[in-house]
């Protein structure tokens, strides 16, 4: 199931401090190096919303031991049968449980630098297969092409996600073009998310349900 918790900017660190004692150690440290509170924030919420996920999917009231791949995707070493995967974004935060391998990518729209020789931002030329610059650039404002490349942007590491190659492979070797709410693509099942505030692509193996939750809810201990 894909959880979803939406109008991140909105909850503060203040709201979320009285619950770092229920977060991992690892977490806590990690929180502890943010040097901008809107990042702390998104990150606790991350943990906090997969372990509301765990508690209403499996029933687990502790969160399993977490180490990361050669690659650096996380898993559950003593829980095979549970695959996650997290994202977050200024204004979303988001959680993927299934049975198999399942990646999820959420981003705000901001704007791209299309400059070749800009250093300063992924310019489009550089990870955007030709197909992909055309659909972009075919946008009929720069909103919209924006738009476009986020949701570009969002498939390729949703699939390097689940892959567990992240973004240690050629990015301009896939191709997407997503302009549809789901497809199959790359033997995954791609569902696009398109909101005001962001894009959000899930890659797994099979239709996954979504729900969306409110701080309330994955607050409570």
């Amino acid at each position: 199931m894909l959880w979803l918790i939406e109008n991140v900017e909105q909850i503060t660190l203040s709201d979320v401090v009285p619950l770092f004692p229920c977060l991992s150690e690892a977490r806590r440290e990690k929180l502890a190096s943010f040097r901008h509170e809107p990042s702390a924030v998104q990150s606790a919420l991350a943990e906090l919303l997969l372990r509301h996920a765990l508690r209403e999917e499996y029933g687990l009231n502790e969160l399993p031991a977490i180490e990361t791949g050669k690659k650096g995707k996380p898993f559950f070493p003593d829980r095979p049968d549970i695959q996650f995967n997290l994202s977050h974004c200024k204004t979303a935060v988001t959680c993927a449980l299934a049975e198999v391998p399942v990646g999820v990518d959420v981003q705000e729209h901001r704007t791209f630098c299309r400059d070749k020789q800009c250093l300063s931002a992924p310019p489009i030329y550089r990870i955007l297969s030709e197909p992909e610059r055309a659909w972009v650039e075919a946008g009929e404002t720069p909103a919209e092409q924006d738009r476009r490349f986020t949701a570009v942007w969002t498939c390729k590491e949703a699939y390097g996600k689940k892959t567990g190659d992240g973004f240690l492979y050629d990015l301009r070797s896939t191709c997407f073009i997503p302009d549809k709410a789901s497809w199959q693509q790359y033997d995954s099942l791609f569902f696009r998310l398109s909101c005001e505030e962001y894009e959000l692509t899930l890659c797994a193996d099979q239709p996954m349900p979504w729900i969306q939750v409110c701080f309330e809810d994955i607050s409570m201990r």
